[in-house]
């Protein structure tokens, strides 16, 4: 028998909580109910896709900063503010295009409906 992931775990709880307890609770905590929900169902697909929305970002800043492969995301972003701060971004062709690419990323993990394609 194998071992339940994190993800199916995170969704079997939260359709358990949607399905289940909701209707049993006051109506008053309906709304704290659903945010926990959505905590729930945002933690299951960051497990899923966190690793790679992550790599993505790297790779991503890694080649709008020609910068080395060292893989510290904050370090990278740290660069690249620097740099758009010095104005070294100003007609920069790839900047708007690398930053919309990682937020479609983000957004496909916190709220997938945002994302239009």
């Amino acid at each position: 028998m194998s071992r339940p992931k994190a993800p199916d775990l995170l969704t079997t709880a939260r359709q358990l909580l949607l399905n289940e307890l909701l209707p049993a609770l006051p109506h008053e905590l309906h709304y704290e109910a659903r945010m926990i929900a959505n905590a729930m169902i945002i933690a299951a697909r960051d497990q899923q896709q966190g690793s790679s929305c992550v790599a993505q970002e790297c790779r991503q800043l890694q080649t709008l900063l020609d910068a080395p492969n060292n893989g510290d995301l904050d370090e990278l972003r740290k660069q690249l503010a620097s740099a758009i701060r010095q104005g070294r971004f100003d007609q920069h062709p790839g900047l708007h295009r690398g930053l919309l690419q990682i937020n479609r990323n983000q957004l496909a993990i916190n709220s997938p409906k945002a994302v239009r394609d």
